[in-house]
């Protein structure tokens, strides 16, 4: 039986059968489409190993973003201790008439409030209490500074009393320390990083600034840490200036390379250039200041070499794939044509004495296991297709938890900053609101096991968060909410709807200094179910920018990558089915309306 095998399979190997072509049909086939898939991958090596690079810097340098944020927060709060404290005030007043036991008492005063900022603050070098009256001091007392310095001519003097600054506080930028005396070689004529703080008397006039030098060794301290050698990662302002980098001499160069341009304030990117004679990636990403950038360059040259080593193995592996595959081949047609022999070979005996036998005990007999095997295997596909399902199912619940636990609120660390604010200031009644509404925020986001609420509870949310975000811009936002029908808002609608998409409107429509911005939330039934407008006279969306974001939200399959628009329209959609979502209109400069459908319920 077997000699009758092996005999058959050399025939089918040599002779024109099927066998034959499906042996060889399997091996070009395979081996063409691993060689396609080796050259792909070593073509490709070097572009998905740029994207690794790329993204592991994007998380270094989110690191470092989040932690210059976090200590300008600090700073900024020193500031606001100097600049409200009523002796600076007192001192800069113009014309202040102070006699000399009382000038002395103001002075004290200034130096417990600058040891207490000293004390605690380690990223500030020195705080500059400067008035328009020519009034000067420091932490230390002005025992630092020259006496017959003018600060009032400077140009960073004369920024820090005219601008409004966009994160509570204004970027003067870089500035040369020559104000100190000769002997303080730390600080003398070596460049600092500032931010200020403007002064006001009791009529809200300018009367002078505090500027916080930033200590720049500190500063720099936060780029040091990087993924790859030869990496540099440093940070620029809007004009390409460097400000910040570990190499102290490299600090006020101003950047300048081929494509620089391509690097957008509030934007991160990347792209391919040539800086000092040699291919480097440039990777760009934004900081909590406006303008102020951080840059990373790795040179090709590093990417190269860990993409070689990668190649190599890609090549070994393919080689050793081609030499599986055909003994793998082998295998199997051996395998497939020893029995097809052996079942060939007993056809042919039993033909020969009844054809009627061979219909009945082993044709039919086959055709019989074969429907059977057939049926198990149905039912079999079924079972797999009900268990794909339902995992499918299961993995839709899970999205949907996860984009709900993605919505939360962004802002807690600011409102806690403001509430601090308006208890210093003595306004009770504006903390006891900010306290309740910050609280109702919480309690709010922190049911995770609700998924419908009711339209009432939402809008109240909405409210809450409004409340806060409106008092920080000091109420310059007209929010109008228009309720026709109250019942409308016994509905239940999912959890979280709403705030990302008001967020959106402060964040994008209104930017950091909201002027004459108006919102208004309209809710009603249609016949489609519930509809929700959310209006806003803000700076709209380019025509660009708008026809992608009205395409992408009618992509039900789109899996969203932010919070915002796409997560909402997701949520909807994945909840209640196509009919429902988000509509978006808007022109640029004008208005931007955002319509959420929902059923009624």
């Amino acid at each position: 039986m077997k000699n009758t095998g092996i005999k058959f399979l050399v025939r089918s190997l040599i002779g024109n059968t099927i066998i034959r072509t499906i042996l060889f049909s399997y091996l070009v086939v395979n081996i063409l489409l691993l060689l396609l898939l080796g050259l792909l991958s070593v073509r490709d090596s070097t572009a998905s190993l740029t994207r690794e690079v790329t993204q592991s810097s994007y998380k270094v340098m989110e690191q470092a973003a989040r932690g210059l944020s976090f200590n300008l927060e600090e700073a900024t709060r020193s500031l606001v201790l100097m600049a409200g404290d009523h002796s600076v005030r007192r001192m800069m007043i113009p014309g202040r008439g102070i006699d000399v036991g009382g000038r002395i008492q103001h002075e004290r005063n200034i130096a417990d409030v600058a040891f207490g900022v000293s004390s605690l603050q380690s990223m500030i070098s020195d705080i500059l209490i400067l008035g328009k009256n020519d009034y000067v001091n420091n932490l230390d007392g002005r025992k630092s500074l020259q006496w017959d310095y003018s600060f009032t001519g400077q140009t960073w003097f004369k920024q820090a009393i005219s601008e409004t600054g966009s994160k509570g506080f204004i970027a003067l930028g870089l500035h040369m320390q020559d104000y100190y005396f000769k002997t303080n070689i730390s600080k003398y004529n070596l460049p600092t990083l500032s931010i200020a703080l403007p002064v006001k008397d009791y009529t809200l006039k300018t009367i002078g600034a505090v500027v916080a030098n930033l200590d720049i060794a500190k500063i720099n301290a936060m780029f040091e840490l990087s993924s790859y050698n030869n990496e540099s990662i440093f940070m620029i302002d809007n004009e390409h200036n460097i400000i910040a980098h570990r190499e102290i001499a490299a600090i006020g160069t101003k950047l300048n390379f081929t494509g620089i341009e391509r690097i957008y304030p509030g934007f991160s990117g990347s792209f391919m250039t040539e800086l000092a004679g040699e291919q480097t990636l440039v990777i760009f990403h934004p900081t909590a200041v406006e303008g102020w950038s951080i840059i990373s360059t790795i040179p090709k040259s590093v990417i190269n070499e860990q993409a070689d080593s990668l190649k190599s193995t890609l090549i070994d592996f393919i080689w050793l794939c081609l030499l599986l595959n055909i003994l793998i081949s082998i295998l199997i047609t051996a395998k497939i044509s020893l029995p097809f022999g052996s079942l060939l070979s007993n056809l042919d005996k039993i033909g020969k004495d009844d054809i009627y036998v061979i219909k009945n005990n082993y044709k039919y007999r086959e055709l019989d296991v074969i429907g059977d095997k057939f049926r198990e295997l149905v039912v079999r596909i079924e079972s797999l297709v009900k268990q794909n399902y339902q995992s499918e199912i299961a993995l839709k619940e899970v999205e949907l938890k996860t984009l709900q636990s993605q919505i939360n609120p962004h802002f807690l660390f600011n409102t806690l900053q403001l509430l601090q604010t308006e208890i210093v200031c003595g306004n009770t009644e504006d903390s006891n609101h900010l306290v309740l509404s910050l609280s109702g925020l919480l309690r709010y986001s922190m049911k995770q096991s609700e998924e419908m609420v009711e339209l009432k509870q939402e809008i109240q949310n909405v409210k809450d968060y409004l409340y806060i975000v409106n008092k920080k811009y000091d109420n310059r936002i007209d929010i109008q909410f228009h309720i026709p029908d109250e019942d409308v808002l016994k509905n239940r609608v999912l959890k979280l709807l709403l705030q990302p998409l008001v967020e959106n409107v402060v964040l994008h429509g209104f930017g950091e200094n909201p002027q004459s911005a108006k919102m208004t939330i309209h809710v009603v039934t249609v016949k489609t179910g519930i509809l929700i407008a959310i209006h806003d006279n803000g700076r709209g969306i380019e025509k660009y920018r708008y026809r992608q974001l009205a395409s992408q939200l009618n992509k039900q399959d789109m899996k969203p990558d932010s919070i915002g628009l796409f997560n909402v329209n997701q949520r909807i959609r994945l909840k209640f089915g196509p009919q429902y979502g988000l509509k978006l209109r808007s022109k640029q400069g004008v208005f931007t309306t955002v319509y959420i459908v929902l059923p009624r319920n």
